[in-house]
């Protein structure tokens, strides 16, 4: 048996042990019962294609295969990471990193893109939310997770990538080229509107997003701004703790949310005492395009009945994931824990959904922006203290 098939069978082999011993201690596995009667299939399987296929089988490379399924199966954005892949993703920076700016997410079992960073390469192509990438240098990345996705995406400064998208407004597939580069900060986009209605577009929730969200909307209420309008679409990424003070500064007590796992305790956030603006009249715009940070911020505005939400609902993102390392340098990244709305709400699994229905917002093909002008249409109503 040559060492790789030994490898695979001592991987296999240890697991299995591994559920027996447990199960022998606890009382609750057994080969026929219990919740993983599955394993001494799972066993014999392994036995039977070892013994009785046609050829030697490279069984790490079957059991690689396995894993990935089983990971992929529980975690659609987690993965079985190589030793290679590990050290990526502990270095891996979607605005540092070199590559094409996108965060990226599984739907269908294809790699799409949740959003393009404004100003990078994938926005200048005018890739966007909803928009698969079905290969990358003509690897199809239908079986790769999404470090391996933003793995092969990256590369050195000025190197060329070839992508091959299907956007979501076509089914026909379209090749694009494009020179990898690191993205720089977006910045926020501010300005007051007619009737005294604040526009701040927050395109990403990272280390002092708050601080400066803080600024931005102390210096157009000093040139008469009587409302606002935080617009999260297609905020991807960031930091939990930064989407907390955001919300912090709207909500002026109660919770904003909570997090949990089965082996992460609750830990529950609260608004922080002296909230700058807790009477400021406040919309929140949201889509398809807003994950992580931003969708904790939104649901923490919105589960406080603290703003309207309009727009669409939320790609759903916001998770704790851990690296639990394995054999020989693997890794399995998976989420182990969620975060929570403060009415209970499953943002990973659910988004968080719009206040407004999207179905009473007029048809976008009629132009405008439906969702912003039902926003400047509502706050223009709300009369000045």
């Amino acid at each position: 048996m040559s060492s790789r098939t030994q490898f695979g069978v001592l991987v296999v082999s240890s697991v299995v042990a591994v559920y027996a011993v447990v199960g022998g201690v606890l009382g609750i596995v057994s080969a026929q019962d219990g919740p993983y009667p599955q394993l001494a299939m799972f066993e014999e399987v392994i036995d039977r294609i070892r013994d009785d296929y046609v050829d030697e089988p490279d069984m790490l490379e079957a059991m690689e295969g396995a894993f990935r399924g089983m990971v992929q199966e529980i975690d659609p954005n987690g993965g079985f990471l190589s030793p290679d892949s590990v050290a990526f993703y502990r270095e891996y920076d979607p605005l540092a990193t070199p590559g094409i700016g996108v965060i990226v997410g599984r739907r269908f079992d294809f790699p799409v893109i949740v959003t393009a960073i404004p100003g990078s390469p994938a926005d200048a192509e005018g890739l966007g939310t909803g928009d698969a990438i079905e290969s990358v240098d003509g690897m199809s990345l239908r079986e790769f997770n999404i470090v391996e996705v933003q793995q092969a995406l990256s590369g050195e400064t000025g190197t060329t990538v070839e992508l091959n998208v299907i956007r979501r407004s076509t089914a026909t597939p379209e090749t694009i080229t494009m020179t990898r580069r690191p993205v720089a900060l977006p910045a926020l986009e501010t300005r007051v509107l007619d009737g005294g209605v604040a526009y701040l577009k927050i395109p990403f929730v990272g280390t002092g997003a708050a601080a400066d969200v803080r600024l931005a909307v102390e210096d157009m209420l000093s040139r008469g701004a009587l409302s606002l309008i935080v617009d999260l679409r297609g905020s991807a990424g960031g930091a939990a703790d930064e989407a907390v003070a955001l919300a912090s500064l709207f909500v002026e007590s109660g919770t904003l949310g909570y997090v949990e796992g089965q082996t992460v305790e609750r830990e529950t956030f609260t608004a922080s005492a002296g909230a700058a603006f807790p009477d400021l009249p406040l919309a929140l715009l949201i889509s398809e395009g807003t994950t992580g940070a931003a969708e904790i911020a939104a649901g923490a505005i919105g589960g406080n009945a603290r703003a309207q939400l309009l727009g669409f609902r939320t790609f759903g993102l916001a998770s704790v994931q851990r690296l639990l390392p394995v054999e020989q340098g693997w890794s399995l990244l998976v989420a182990v824990a969620r975060y929570y709305t403060p009415n209970d709400g499953d943002i990973w699994s659910e988004g968080v959904r719009p206040t407004v229905d999207p179905e009473t917002l007029p048809d976008p093909a009629e132009g405008g922006d439906p969702p912003l002008d039902r926003a400047i249409e509502m706050l223009a109503a709300v009369p000045a203290e």
